[in-house]
């Protein structure tokens, strides 16, 4: 009886367990797109931010912080981050706390501070990637748009619709 007990929970593990080479593919029911890629565009007084140093922030299970820097025009891009976890079988909320925030000339900016509510890559947009332009002198401002809160210091191509 326990045998059958034990093969039964072999096989079911086996089933939902990434094998190789699918764990970054839509096969793989346990992964979580925590962050979706973001290219930022990051401005001070409206010239590029040359050299601004960008920590992004996750908090899904664990947090996790990467650091990138802009380039001569200002512009750095933050790759999606993935995570695989056993509890994403489940049926629970989802939510990925996102922040990015940007030191310049002696100065920390907080230029996007989300709750992401879907595993889906680029969710965050309602599908439209993230391609954000962020000027670190404008005032940070904090509306309902894609499902969530979100505070920010950046615009987007699309942001005169309703982002809500």
């Amino acid at each position: 009886m326990q045998k059958s007990h034990l093969a039964a929970i072999t096989a079911l593990l086996t089933l939902l367990l990434p094998g190789p080479g699918i764990a970054m593919s839509k096969m793989n029911p346990l992964k979580a797109c925590t962050f979706s890629e973001m290219e930022l565009s990051i401005l001070f007084k409206g010239e590029p931010a040359k050299g601004a140093k960008i920590t992004r922030t996750i908090e899904w299970k664990k947090e996790h912080t990467d650091e990138f820097t802009a380039d001569d025009d200002g512009r750095a891009v933050l790759p999606a981050e993935f995570e695989t976890h056993p509890l994403k079988a489940f049926p629970m909320e989802f939510v990925s706390a996102q922040y990015v925030t940007v030191q310049y000339q002696g100065e920390e900016y907080e230029i996007w501070n989300y709750a992401k509510r879907d595993t889906e890559l680029n969710s965050e947009m309602q599908g439209a990637p993230l391609q954000l332009t962020c000027e670190l002198t404008s005032e940070s401002k904090t509306q309902r748009a894609f499902g969530s809160i979100l505070g920010t210091r950046c615009s987007w191509q699309n942001e005169t619709q309703n982002p809500s």
